[in-house]
């Protein structure tokens, strides 16, 4: 009988807490975090090329972020100075171009042990960025959870320890991983979630067009 009261208690407790759960309201957020009507974050999800979301379950409700897969924007002097800080720690920053790739730890994405199908650990990734520009590259990672399935034996993985490329650039947890390539006044171009190797082949090469642009406008 005791048994039987136990399992009773249990199973009311779970179910109440399904119903809190279940009773928790949706809120829903632009990519610059504010609050938007259910109205507007559909209409943007429907843009599935452009809009993405990721789903935060809180203590007070269920929030559903929008954020833009391709983000284009620019580093305030303060911020790309305290970029420049991070990164230099991890190596030299000794060209215009500066190529990042980022490891949020273990999601749904990331959660498996075949890495092969990621073209950017493959060789003709840097061949091919060696034909475009001279370049600095990152590997920076959250949390390692998982990142052993992501040859650290052949790739200089660095931790952010101080969460300041996330806080910068990475503002929340993207799926899978991100890029960001940036350039030495702070324009950055980023794949937020799962992106192929070829979006950042594009992305240096408008970059290395926008700076060779600005090069030519100093002799006029």
């Amino acid at each position: 009988m005791r048994n039987i009261l136990h399992l009773l208690i249990l199973v009311l407790t779970i179910s109440f807490q399904t119903v809190i759960s279940q009773s928790k309201p949706e809120k829903y957020y632009n990519v610059n975090f504010q609050l938007i009507s259910k109205d507007e974050f559909e209409k943007s999800v429907k843009k599935e090329t452009v809009f993405s979301y990721t789903q935060y379950n809180l203590e007070d409700q269920t929030a559903k972020i929008l954020y833009k897969r391709k983000t284009i924007g620019k580093l305030n002097k303060q911020e790309l100075s305290l970029l420049k800080k991070e990164l230099s720690k991890n190596g030299p920053l000794e060209n215009e171009i500066t190529i990042l790739i980022f490891y949020p730890g273990k999601d749904e994405c990331n959660n498996r042990s075949d890495s092969l199908s990621i073209d950017f650990f493959r060789t003709e990734y840097k061949n091919k960025l060696d034909r475009i520009a001279k370049y600095n590259h990152f590997w920076i990672y959250k949390t390692d959870e998982d990142l052993k399935y992501y040859h650290p034996e052949k790739i200089n993985w660095k931790k952010d320890n101080d969460k300041v490329i996330e806080k910068l650039l990475f503002k929340m947890h993207y799926p899978c991983f991100s890029s960001a390539v940036i350039d030495s006044n702070g324009n950055y171009r980023l794949n937020l979630a799962e992106f192929a190797t070829d979006q950042i082949i594009e992305d240096v090469k408008a970059m290395k067009k926008n700076i060779a642009k600005k090069s030519n406008n100093l002799y006029y």
